[in-house]
């Protein structure tokens, strides 16, 4: 392993570890001990943001259940670098949103659109102006319910005008930036960041800890499928799920290796679509988005059991020889094991995947020859480049910009965290 890889293995192991865990939220509460206040949660607010609808629902009863303050900040500007399809992402979140909706009990209308914009900043200004009002959470909840349903009239009796400017809004969604996020319908506390219904159980156990709440965890139901298992229909069994993945995304290990779990007890088959990364392809992340996809994958990845956090990225070589050898296999039917091996390799083992041995040993862990190793050709401009990026235009035309992303039939999900989904998908189907 060379020593650039040596110091990647090490770097990441302390970021991802219990350790530094557990020193960077004892920092945190002992400075909040110092300063005197309470345990206070930030929330950041976004009027046409589909999530924000749920979580105004479900906040009054996580409050009751926790000795917390909240403090409503409302933003409207996103950063546009953060996302790189706006539109999709956009179209996709309210349909995401709609099925969560299902999921929890809470209202959120099937037929919702985007919202008409000229709606979207009077309730904004509006929602900035009563940040303070005790009832904010109520008064949001109501106004966009309005706002989703296109009841424009209801728009404009519900939010007075704001004597309130565009500052307001820019100061929240510099704090945002400040505090290291780019998302609204997002709880900051003690230094991590929970978007959404998806992480808030992550919140929970964290204050449970700290002794400030209940002991109950109600946010993880997206994570209970494996109870499903035992009384999915049959007919299951047989079915096909493609999956788009990037050997260099830590959700796509994860949602690999929850997926391949999903396929061996359930019996549908796992048809494995592989696109090549971002960066690879011209874009660019910014850091503070990849340090949290960090931080949020290891959590992921601690909840759910799965190794992960000695790593050597595979941007580059690593990926074009993993890309490579994978289609090479796929023609056997054995790229599922060998995209499993690797991206454990990469994201857990610290195995190098430029090297020959990194290559060998990947092999080795998915009962494959050493032979295949001649597969492993990075050369630009071979049949794989073509196969990835026809993979790519797929997930685009499904509806869907990033990885990982199951496709179903006709039903896209994005995330993997959406297995539920899947399940849900396939019984439908």
């Amino acid at each position: 392993m060379s020593a650039k890889a040596l110091i990647s293995a090490g770097l990441s192991t302390w970021l991802t570890s219990d350790t530094r865990l557990g020193l960077t939220r004892a920092r945190a509460e002992i400075g909040r001990r110092l300063s005197r206040k309470g345990h206070e949660l930030l929330y950041f607010h976004r009027v046409d943001d589909p999530y924000c609808q749920l979580m105004v629902q479900v906040l009054p009863d996580f409050l009751a259940r926790f000795n917390v303050k909240l403090r409503p900040k409302v933003v409207e500007r996103l950063p546009a670098n953060m996302y790189p399809d706006p539109e999709r992402y956009e179209a996709y979140s309210i349909l995401d949103a709609t099925r969560l909706a299902r999921l929890y009990g809470l209202g959120f209308p099937n037929t919702a659109m985007v919202p008409d914009r000229l709606a979207v900043g009077m309730a904004n200004r509006y929602l900035a102006s009563i940040e303070d009002d005790p009832n904010f959470l109520s008064v949001a909840e109501e106004v966009g319910a309005a706002l989703w349903r296109h009841d424009l009239g209801d728009i404009r009796s519900l939010c007075v005008v704001a004597d309130i400017g565009d500052d307001r809004l820019a100061e929240n969604e510099k704090l945002l930036r400040t505090l290291g996020h780019y998302a609204s319908g997002t709880v900051y506390y003690g230094g991590e960041f929970y978007p959404g219904l998806d992480r808030l159980d992550h919140l929970e156990r964290r204050l449970n800890r700290l002794g400030v709440g209940d002991d109950e965890v109600h946010f993880e139901l997206t994570r209970l499928w494996r109870y499903r298992l035992e009384t999915m229909e049959k007919s299951v069994a047989g079915k096909t799920v493609e999956l788009f993945f990037s050997v260099r995304s830590p959700y796509s290990y994860l949602g690999l290796t929850l997926a391949s779990e999903l396929a061996v007890r359930s019996g549908i088959r796992l048809k494995l679509r592989p696109v090549m990364p971002m960066l690879m392809r011209g874009m660019k992340v910014p850091p503070s988005k990849s340090r949290y996809i960090l931080m949020d994958a290891t959590r992921e990845a601690r909840l759910e059991g799965i190794t992960f956090g000695t790593i050597v990225d595979p941007l580059g070589l690593a990926t074009r020889r993993a890309m490579a050898l994978g289609f090479a296999l796929a023609e056997e039917g054995k790229d599922l094991a060998f995209f499993k091996a690797f991206t454990r390799g990469v994201w857990a083992e610290g195995i190098d995947g430029a090297s020959d041995k990194g290559i060998a040993k990947i092999l080795a862990r998915a009962g494959l020859e050493k032979d295949w190793l001649a597969e492993a050709d990075a050369t630009p401009g071979l049949d794989w480049e073509a196969k990835a990026e026809k993979n790519r235009q797929d997930m685009l035309m499904a509806g869907s910009w990033g990885v990982p992303t199951f496709r179903v039939g006709t039903t896209t999900l994005w995330g993997q965290d959406r297995l539920w989904a899947v399940i849900d998908a396939l019984e439908q189907a």
